[in-house]
């Protein structure tokens, strides 16, 4: 396979590493509920609010599922927190494979599903559009992986055709929704995903 002329990365297990979720046992005993229910919660209103749904509106959702009552203010800062947490344990040798690659002469693109509150966190300590020629995130624009739209958006501002372009993700159905569109992908999981992703853009 020739180098591609785009590198397309997905944010949340690839420019991070996988999300620490033992912080949710402790959520579920701060709520008085059950941690079964508190995680299954968690998911079932993810891709709600990546695209648009209110910080406050998702953790009500997911603090009903786990006890009936009205979330409090300090847990909702709380929750909130923790889950930003969870999320911004940085990969950093993903980043530098972006950064290499971009100063060789390709073009990167972060292209992400997730809310603001952890969004924001990645932009305090990244300036993305400064190390990424385009930046597209489910909670700014409506859209959410795997719908082709998103990944149609992301090549319009990258400049490049689907074939050109090596999207990168951890999810086998955001994979496969980008193979739709065209794209060459490649799923990062695993202990040689790093290994893997080198040997494409070599």
């Amino acid at each position: 396979m020739p180098r591609p002329a785009g590198l397309i990365l997905d944010y949340g297990n690839v420019l991070s590493h996988a999300q620490d979720q033992t912080w949710m046992d402790e959520a579920a005993r701060r709520l008085g509920g059950d941690a079964a229910a508190f995680r299954a919660a968690y998911w079932q209103h993810r891709h709600a609010y990546d695209a648009d749904l209110p910080a406050a509106a998702y953790w009500q959702r997911v603090a009903a599922a786990t006890r009936p009552g009205p979330l409090a203010p300090g847990d909702l800062a709380w929750l909130i927190a923790s889950d930003v947490a969870s999320w911004t344990v940085y990969h950093d040798e993903v980043w530098a494979l972006a950064a290499r690659f971009r100063a060789e002469g390709g073009r990167t693109a972060f292209l992400s599903n997730s809310g603001p509150e952890v969004m924001a966190r990645v932009r305090a300590d990244h300036p993305l559009e400064a190390l990424f020629d385009a930046v597209v995130i489910s909670c700014e624009v409506g859209l959410a992986k795997p719908a082709p739209r998103i990944f149609r958006l992301c090549l319009e501002r990258l400049g490049l055709s689907a074939a050109a372009a090596l999207f990168v993700d951890d999810r086998a159905d955001n994979v496969e929704g980008a193979a739709v569109v065209g794209l060459q992908t490649l799923r990062f999981e695993g202990p040689d995903a790093l290994a893997r992703l080198r040997a494409l853009v070599r």
